[in-house]
């Protein structure tokens, strides 16, 4: 039972798409850094909203050059929701440029995904053919099971009793699944 014996692969890693492409990785690294910047932008907006909502209103407001001559307490207010404002521009630009990244990653995909592709094929064909060497044993099995059942039924023997096994789930003998997947890798060139 050599055929059915499970036999462990080497270990195998397919690099990321960032470690087969730096221009990917780049964009990776970008994108991770606004998110960054996005994050603390939010939590500065959050922490100066908190600022403004306990300065609250108190009555008309004056620059703070005005208050220093009138001897007041320079209200925050102005430049508080100045600094929100500022803020909040930052942001609109980090979310532009979020989505620009994300355009730009996405193009990238396809030849990153080609570089994978490269690196990984001398293992993919390698496992390719591994499978079609099992499947050619298999097809060979099956030959050999279908002479004997065919022997049998030349003669005209009951065999049931013998418990006739389907392998009907192979397809066809000479068109089935096995034969399509054969003429697929010798035309794919991995056997």
């Amino acid at each position: 039972m050599a055929l059915l014996k499970k036999t462990t692969a080497e270990p195998y890693r397919i690099p990321s798409l960032a470690e087969a492409d730096p221009k990917l990785a780049a964009l990776l690294q970008r994108q991770s850094d606004l998110y960054a910047l996005q994050s603390k932008l939010n939590s500065e907006l959050r922490d100066l909203q908190k600022q403004i909502d306990v300065a609250g209103d108190k009555g008309p407001r004056v620059s703070a050059s005005i208050a220093e001559l009138l001897g007041d307490e320079a209200d925050s207010g102005p430049v508080l929701r100045k600094q929100a404002a500022d803020i909040r521009a930052k942001l609109d630009d980090v979310e532009t440029a979020i989505e620009i990244v994300r355009r730009r990653l996405s193009d990238a995909k396809g030849p990153a995904s080609l570089a994978v592709c490269q690196i990984v094929k001398p293992e993919y064909g390698r496992r390719v053919a591994v499978v079609a060497k099992a499947l050619e044993t298999l097809a060979a099995a099956r030959a050999d099971y279908d002479d004997l059942r065919n022997q049998f039924e030349a003669e005209d023997v009951q065999w049931t009793h013998l418990v006739p096994i389907s392998l009907g789930f192979l397809g066809d003998p000479r068109d089935g699944h096995i034969p399509r997947f054969m003429r697929e890798v010798k035309e794919a060139g991995y056997v």
